[in-house]
């Protein structure tokens, strides 16, 4: 990991004001766990388990009717 002198001075002034680090410099700082992450206001890490109701789905196979061939007849002129 190699940071300029610049992005040194920037993580230690959000480390004294006591502020999140921006994302920018978490994936610089921890680039070897690069994982996807949705981050909101009042994210908590408690599991929760959601049990939802299955829907039953029924099909029906009938066979369709056929079509009356003879009641087509041609076009004539």
């Amino acid at each position: 990991m190699k940071l300029t002198d610049n992005e040194i001075r920037d993580i230690n002034r959000y480390l004294e004001a006591g502020k999140t680090l921006p994302d920018s410099y978490r994936f610089l700082l921890f680039d070897d766990k690069r994982e996807v992450e949705l981050v909101w206001n009042g994210k908590t890490n408690e599991v929760c388990n959601v049990v939802l109701p299955f829907q039953i789905v029924e099909q029906v196979d009938e066979p369709r009717k056929e079509k009356d061939t003879k009641s087509n007849r041609p076009f004539s002129i």
